[in-house]
């Protein structure tokens, strides 16, 4: 339901006032940002189907001796109406321009899922000169696998899967997301979600009213992405979290990778966690990443 929530299909709820700002991007999207705390700067992006509010818990403790900001990317959240498509290449365009518009000088870049490959996209296009860190959570440099990749999604989530997953979406998008949801949710879930429940025909109807070609745009940029090159070339002072028991990467060898890549990387394995060390582990991730920040930004 957080997920639903995230990308509008139910109510988003109103922000606490004062701790809100925003900027207007170069093609006219406003984008909300959540502005916490003072001190040298730290910026959080998010995954797919999260907000800023995913942040808080950490961005909270972070905020006594940095000036913490976290926005709700185009499509999640308070961002919305979405203008034109949402591509890794837009959001890390956006980013440039937030770091612009704040005058943030050599922040530390933490990103989350597709918050990573937003990262990793604005350091592809616009280099790390104007970073002081980078921390990456629980993600490939590339989703997609072959054979001679096996380090995407799941160990084995080929183009074409990920394609045809794309494309039943466009064709029936309350079917195949609530199919998903379902899936991931567990029983309970999935019988409250069929076309027949009260809230399986609720989320049908919003659904049905729900412009969702920006996000399919968004997923078709992610199935495209491959950083692994400019990961090579990473300068920059690089923390990378995994989760153990991710259920995107659990059993990857990706921490391997890391080491391999990117010599200087510092390599952070939570054995208890999934896919979201920092929502399971709040008080650890920011002490590491405070650590962090402290002995190389």
């Amino acid at each position: 339901m957080r997920a639903l929530r995230n990308f509008g299909f139910v109510g988003v709820g109103a922000p606490t006032a004062g701790d809100y700002d925003s900027f207007t991007a170069s093609d006219g999207q406003v984008v909300p940002v959540c502005v916490l705390g003072d001190g040298p700067p730290l910026v959080l992006v998010h995954g797919v189907g999260c907000s800023h509010r995913d942040w808080l818990p950490v961005a909270r403790r972070l905020a006594r001796c940095h000036c913490v900001l976290a926005w709700d990317a185009r499509g999640h959240g308070r961002c919305r109406p979405v203008r034109g498509s949402i591509t890794l290449a837009r959001m890390a365009c956006d980013l440039a321009e937030m770091l612009d518009h704040f005058g943030l000088e050599r922040p530390v870049l933490v990103g989350h899922s597709m918050g990573a490959l937003t990262l990793m996209q604005y350091l592809h296009s616009y280099g790390t000169q104007r970073v002081g860190a980078v921390a990456l959570i629980d993600q490939s440099p590339r989703i997609v696998t072959d054979d001679n990749w096996r380090l995407g999604l799941f160990g084995g989530c080929s183009a074409a899967m990920l394609s045809g997953l794309i494309a039943g979406a466009r064709r029936d998008l309350a079917e195949t997301l609530l199919n998903e949801v379902g899936a991931l949710g567990g029983p309970w879930l999935k019988r409250h979600l069929v076309a027949d429940a009260p809230l399986g025909r609720m989320l049908r109807q919003r659904l049905g009213r729900v412009d969702i070609r920006p996000l399919l745009d968004l997923a078709e940029s992610m199935a495209q992405a491959d950083f692994r090159a400019s990961l090579l070339r990473m300068d920059a002072p690089l923390l990378v979290v995994l989760g153990a028991r991710s259920p995107h990467y659990a059993g990857v060898p990706l921490d391997a990778w890391y080491r391999d890549t990117v010599k200087h990387a510092q390599i952070s394995i939570y054995p208890h966690a999934g896919h979201s060390p920092h929502i399971s582990e709040p008080l650890r991730f920011a002490r590491e990443l405070e650590r962090f920040i402290s002995d190389h930004a």
